[in-house]
């Protein structure tokens, strides 16, 4: 029996080598976000996490984790809704740039909720987004 011990070894290497990456991976993203901890964080910091998130994410999806994929872009449109109530002073461009940021990974999760037969979803997430961005104007 060869052959199942053989696909038995691929696959376990590969799934070794993608939760290596992916390791990697979240070492980068914590370090992109631990300045966003701080009420100083500059625009660059703020691309840069959301860059890191994207990436995570395009790399769970072209890998077939699509469990990992959601949960990435869900965490990054949270942290950013969450840059926008962590400090009202900011300035008004990290603001635009914050919301547009949410709105294109609101975009991805609605993708995913349409993709799965389930328009309420996102449509619930858009409204509310909207809701929110209004308010925030």
């Amino acid at each position: 029996m060869p052959i199942p011990h053989s696909f038995s070894l691929w696959i376990t290497r590969n799934l070794d080598a993608y939760q290596q990456t992916l390791e990697g991976l979240r070492v980068e993203y914590y370090l992109a976000e631990r300045p966003l901890y701080h009420q100083h964080c500059t625009l660059s910091e703020l691309r840069q996490f959301n860059d890191m998130s994207l990436k995570i994410a395009d790399y769970c999806y072209t890998q077939g984790d699509d469990d990992n994929y959601f949960a990435v872009l869900l965490a990054l449109h949270q942290k950013l809704l969450e840059q926008l109530h962590s400090n009202v002073q900011r300035e008004p461009l990290f603001k635009v740039q914050t919301i547009q940021l949410a709105r294109h990974s609101m975009t991805g999760l609605c993708q995913v909720f349409i993709a799965q037969g389930d328009w309420q979803k996102a449509s619930e997430l858009q409204r509310e987004f909207l809701q929110y961005a209004d308010s925030m104007s």
